[in-house]
C-alpha cells in the first residue's frame, strides 16, 4: 500500500468518523414522519465516501480498510460496546462487501448508465448486508418469537439503511468529476471521462 492510499484512508476515515461524531447525534434525532433518521450520517456519508475511495484508488481493500477504521472510531464512544461492536462489524462488513462488488469482472467494465445502476445495486446490497451482524444479535438476544414480535422494526431500520446507502453512493457519483480534478489519479481505463 501507497503512503498516498494510506493517506487517504486515513482522511476519509476521518471524516467519516468526525461526521458520525458531530452530525449523527443531532441528526439522529430528527424524525420524517414516522421515519427516523437515526443513521442517516453513518449511511450517507459513509457510502459517499466508500465509493470515492474505491474510484480514486482503483484497488481493492481501500474502502474496505476505510470502513473498518470508521467503523471502529465511531464504535467504540458508544455507551453499550457489545452493541457499539455489533454495529461497527456490520459497518465493517457493508465495506468489505461494496469493496468486492466494486472489483468484481461486471463492476470493472460496465459504463455509463449500467455503471451507475450496479454501484446503485451495489449499495443496497452491501447497506442490507450491513444490517446483518446487528440483526443476528437481536434474534439471538430475543429468541425467534421476540424477533418476530418486532421484525416490522427491523424491516423498516433495513429498508432506511438501503436507502440511506444508495443516497451516499449517489451523492458520490455526483461528486466524482470534481474529486478527480482535485485528486490525480493513475491512468486506468475505468477512470476516463464517460
Amino acid at each position: 500500500m501507497r503512503s498516498r492510499e494510506i493517506a487517504l484512508i486515513t482522511v476519509f476515515a476521518a471524516l467519516w468518523m468526525a461526521a458520525e461524531i458531530s452530525l449523527g447525534p443531532l441528526i439522529g434525532r430528527l424524525r420524517v414522519g414516522p421515519l427516523s433518521l437515526h443513521g442517516v450520517v453513518n449511511r450517507v456519508v459513509g457510502w459517499m465516501l466508500m465509493l470515492i475511495m474505491a474510484e480514486v484508488t482503483m484497488r481493492f481493500g481501500r474502502a474496505s480498510a476505510m470502513s473498518l477504521i470508521a467503523a471502529t472510531g465511531t464504535r467504540i464512544i458508544r455507551l453499550d460496546p457489545l452493541e457499539g461492536f455489533v454495529v461497527g462489524a456490520g459497518y465493517a462488513l457493508g465495506g468489505l462487501v461494496f469493496d468486492i462488488l466494486f472489483f468484481t469482472k461486471p463492476g470493472m467494465s460496465l459504463r455509463g448508465t449500467w455503471r451507475r445502476l450496479y454501484l446503485l445495486s451495489s449499495s443496497a446490497v452491501s447497506g442490507a448486508l450491513a444490517n446483518a451482524p446487528y440483526l443476528l444479535w437481536r434474534l439471538y438476544v430475543l429468541g425467534f418469537y421476540g424477533f418476530l414480535i418486532l421484525s416490522p422494526t427491523y424491516i423498516t431500520s433495513t429498508v432506511k439503511g438501503i436507502l440511506f446507502s444508495i443516497i451516499g453512493t449517489t451523492l458520490g457519483l455526483s461528486v466524482l468529476s470534481s474529486i478527480r480534478k482535485a485528486i490525480p489519479v493513475e491512468s486506468h481505463l475505468h477512470l476516463k471521462p464517460r
